[in-house]
């Protein structure tokens, strides 16, 4: 049994590292097409929902071999500027998509997976936005975190506040495991795999008091 389990972490580390690489190349590919400087390219990459600062600045330091002393502001500065159009203009946005029922189903999921996500935010409002954001795995994140704080009714100016003390969190985290190359990944992987399994054992938990 021990042994099992011991393959299946490994397998499930090499399979997580394997598709990190090969979905930042991926990116890298895409991106490298439009005729930009590679600063421009990092944050443009960090932008992106899901890739954010967390791959851009591995992208930055690794791909386009800068400086990270010119990444991480670039970075930070990228992952933020769509947060603060989030905040700003979601409301309207979401009046306007929900006169659309396709649209409306679309935006009802992202709205449901996102609150199921979004209990430390729930619970500690501002503080457990930053930590939110903070933890740079797939699932958190500065665009997560300002949907979940759009939903919650959180202060505009310190939703935004916090977030970028998140933001520049998980940049620090991001920087460092990032310098450490594969020893980086495979922390993060690991990281990524507690993350999932105590989600799981949580979940069993809570439905094993329902039955009960």
């Amino acid at each position: 049994m021990k042994r099992t389990v011991i393959i299946l972490l490994i397998l499930i580390i090499s399979i997580s590292l394997f598709s990190s690489v090969t979905f930042r190349e991926r990116l890298k590919s895409k991106v490298d097409k439009i005729n930009v400087s590679s600063e421009v390219k990092v944050f443009l990459i960090s932008m992106i929902p899901i890739f954010e600062l967390r791959g851009a600045i591995p992208l930055g330091i690794l791909a386009y071999e800068l400086p990270i002393w010119k990444v991480f502001p670039i970075a930070v500065v990228g992952n933020m500027v769509p947060i603060f159009f989030i905040l700003l203009f979601f409301d309207f946005v979401t009046k306007l998509f929900f006169k659309v029922p396709s649209l409306k189903k679309i935006l009802e999921s992202i709205f449901r997976r996102t609150r199921s996500k979004s209990s430390v935010i729930e619970k500690y409002e501002e503080i457990g936005l930053m930590f939110f954001v903070a933890i740079p795995l797939p699932i958190t994140g500065a665009w997560t975190g300002s949907l979940a704080a759009y939903l919650l009714g959180l202060s505009f100016w310190k939703s935004i506040l916090f977030i970028f003390f998140g933001v520049l969190i998980a940049g620090v985290v991001v920087s460092f495991l990032t310098s450490l190359k594969w020893l980086g990944a495979i922390i993060a992987a690991v990281a990524l795999i507690y993350m999932i399994v105590s989600n799981y054992v949580k979940k069993r938990r809570q439905n094993g008091k329902n039955i009960n």
